[in-house]
């Protein structure tokens, strides 16, 4: 493949969109001489992290747009205009090959400039209900990548789908349990339940677990990790600190998450795309609490799809929350819940690494364009 390509990513707004693309960039690079150049916005996360990782970036004025009545509304027609102005000049120049996008409201503009443009782009889904832009061009892709079979049935026949997964960010555990017990401070001979809600938290999971422990529902034999995000950190510790309950470890965030996998027997948490990833190619059994106010309500599609093949638990976001959970954590406590059972299904969901299928499949696409011999 002497030529040197030129690959657009779209994608951003959260990690959930923005990390399967910078790992897809990374792979193209390894594999072929190629330039790669990104398109985001100022207001999400790839405006920190993809100059962090390198790739150059073209930002953009769109925004998503509101649900309910907002005066925000009246400006997204002429964000969106001079996005898709800015994208057909971008794309000319940088004489774009191939388009990859990989969600967010961004992702939108640039795949339709593309598409009236003629130039070949595929997506990455990470969600098994799949966002209102991958519905709408998923029919024109030259590829849809999906993470879940169950994405299959929210899109056009016509749809030329590959199921396999989402691209991980998560490193080669190393040390042994027993080293990682030690670097959290854990307890070799108690069972640890892995608590988080994102890097900012989540404030109703904390306040059920905070009046768990207020009630001394935990068994002696179980010990907490538990990330209680940044905004939420000071005022739990300091809550667990008077309570001085044994085996409660309380993070504002933890950047090692496989290590954190690596220690935990389950895990109580939020249903973002990626967290479930990770979740079964660590094969960890999970109590999901999805975000209620999420997108399309993604997060509950998810935990679904992974509950439905009895691998985790699903628990509502709602009044009832607390009592549901703690009924669910009883049936895990007792023994009625098979936490080994649940490890081994969670663990047959992984496909494999999605990285070499994406990339054989995007060779295909630019040989049969002529892009490359």
């Amino acid at each position: 493949m002497a030529k040197r390509l030129k690959i657009v990513l779209a994608g951003g707004g959260t990690g959930g969109h923005l990390f399967p693309a910078l790992e897809i960039a990374k792979a193209v690079k390894k594999k072929w001489p190629a330039d790669v150049l990104f398109f985001g916005t100022k207001n999400g996360l790839e405006h920190k992290k993809v100059p962090q990782e390198g790739f150059p970036i073209v930002y953009l004025p769109v925004a998503g747009f509101h649900r309910r009545i907002t005066l925000k509304n009246l400006t997204f027609p002429f964000k969106l205009l001079k996005s898709l102005a800015i994208c057909r000049k971008e794309l000319k120049a940088f004489q774009t090959d191939l388009a990859i996008g990989t969600g967010g409201y961004v992702m939108g503009p640039v795949l339709k400039s593309a598409q009236k443009m003629r130039i070949p782009f595929v997506l990455q889904e990470q969600n098994s209900y799949p966002g209102v832009t991958t519905r709408l061009l998923a029919a024109k892709a030259e590829r849809v990548f999906l993470a879940y079979e169950e994405a299959k049935q929210y899109l056009p026949v016509e749809s030329r789908t590959v199921v396999c997964g989402n691209p991980l960010r998560l490193p080669v555990i190393k040390e042994k349990r027993e080293e990682l017990l030690r670097e959290f401070g854990l307890a070799a001979d108690k069972k640890t339940i892995l608590i988080f809600g994102g890097s900012q938290g989540a404030a109703s999971i904390n306040k059920a677990i905070l009046q768990f422990l207020q009630r001394g529902f935990f068994p002696q034999e179980y010990q907490l990790l538990w990330q209680t995000g940044i905004w939420e950190y000071k005022s739990i510790s300091t809550a667990v600190k008077e309570l001085r309950p044994d085996g409660v470890h309380v993070l504002p965030f933890i950047d090692a998450m496989s290590k954190a996998y690596a220690v935990a027997d389950f895990t109580i948490c939020r249903a973002g795309a990626m967290t479930i990833s990770e979740l079964i190619f660590a094969g960890l059994p999970a109590v999901f609490i999805p975000y209620p106010h999420a997108a399309a309500d993604h997060q509950y599609y998810n935990a679904r799809s992974v509950a439905e093949k009895k691998a985790a638990l699903l628990v509502r976001d709602d009044e009832q929350m607390p009592d549901n959970l703690m009924k669910t954590l009883r049936s895990i406590f007792t023994g009625r819940i098979d936490l080994a059972q649940m490890a081994q299904r969670m663990k047959s969901l992984y496909r494999g690494n999605p990285i070499p299928v994406i990339l054989q499949h995007i060779e295909e696409i630019l040989r049969n364009k002529s892009i490359v011999e």
